[in-house]
């Protein structure tokens, strides 16, 4: 084996390990102050030097991380979310392709409690954060308009947002139709379940799904 290969091979078992020992830290102290959940390494520009060019498996870790905090506070009921815009933050700066975490990101930050964090603002700037750097990625638009209408009920900026989506290559064609609804139909309940039907059928995730079918059932 090349002297260069051996070199690469163990600087990746030192990335693997040194990711391992910062979750395994948070853990620890998270659990010595179990009354107050605190992020202890909140500094993306900290955690890439110390990811030594493996900031995608350290930004996987904290997304990793994001989920099991909000299904973990989310199934208790605990109502409230301090972590979470930190740990997306985090995750995304890391990793800015990372589009996963816009879209359940998003999703987790807008709803009011106990469904998710109350912080439409913050998903918006995520969201925003994310078309940045994946302009490409309609969805994102579509992520945008949606929290627009439903959580701020800003019907303008929700119809932008749909107009801006519509213009990618390859994007949905409901992009164009919502983006006229919204502006047309303000807040009329044919317009969220207009909504909800292309998040239904356009989501491949049987969470995203089910979630889109409960709220198809409660607007009947």
């Amino acid at each position: 084996m090349r002297r260069g290969s051996v070199g690469a091979g163990l600087l990746l078992a030192a990335c693997l390990a040194l990711s391992v020992a910062l979750v395994r830290r948070t853990d620890e102290q998270r659990a010595a102050t179990a009354r107050d959940e605190v992020l202890y390494l909140h500094s993306p520009a900290l955690l890439r030097r110390l990811s030594l060019g493996h900031e995608g498996l350290v930004a996987d870790l904290y997304w990793t991380r994001a989920v099991q905090y909000f299904g973990m506070r989310h199934h208790a009921r605990k109502g409230t979310f301090p972590l979470l815009d930190p740990l997306l933050e985090i995750a995304t700066a890391l990793d800015p392709k990372l589009t996963v975490a816009y879209q359940f990101g998003a999703s987790f930050l807008s709803p009011p409690p106990p469904d998710g964090a109350g912080q439409p603002e913050k998903a918006i700037e995520l969201v925003e954060f994310g078309i940045r750097h994946n302009p490409e990625k309609w969805r994102l638009f579509y992520n945008l308009g949606f929290i627009y209408y439903l959580e701020m009920k800003d019907y303008a900026r929700a119809s932008e947002a749909f107009g801006r989506g519509a213009k990618v290559p390859g994007a949905h064609p409901f992009l164009r139709v919502l983006a006229a609804q919204t502006a047309e139909h303000a807040g009329e309940v044919e317009t969220a379940r207009l909504l909800w039907e292309t998040t239904l059928e356009s989501s491949t995730d049987p969470l995203v799904r089910e979630n889109a079918r409960t709220h198809l059932r409660g607007l009947q």
